[in-house]
């Protein structure tokens, strides 16, 4: 899994909640730069395996109200 090492996130203190943004066909090429010829198939199966799920976008930034949103509305021509 040295592949992945910089292309996983996860909690350190779960394993079961690791997740890899590389889609399976990314991985396999770079398993192939490897020497490690494998197909997208057993990629996939091999990252359900190991409990990795892919990620997902997230908004997590809660960007509120500004006291000034309706001035800079009016300001538009």
């Amino acid at each position: 899994m040295r592949v992945l090492e910089r292309h996983t996130a996860g909690s350190r203190m779960d394993e079961t909640l690791r997740c890899t943004h590389l889609k399976p066909d990314k991985t396999t090429r770079l398993l192939g730069h490897k020497g490690i010829e494998v197909s997208m198939i057993v990629v996939d199966q091999l990252l359900k395996k190991h409990n990795f799920s892919k990620s997902k976008a997230v908004k997590t930034l809660v960007i509120g109200e500004s006291e000034h949103r309706n001035k800079q509305f009016e300001a538009i021509d």
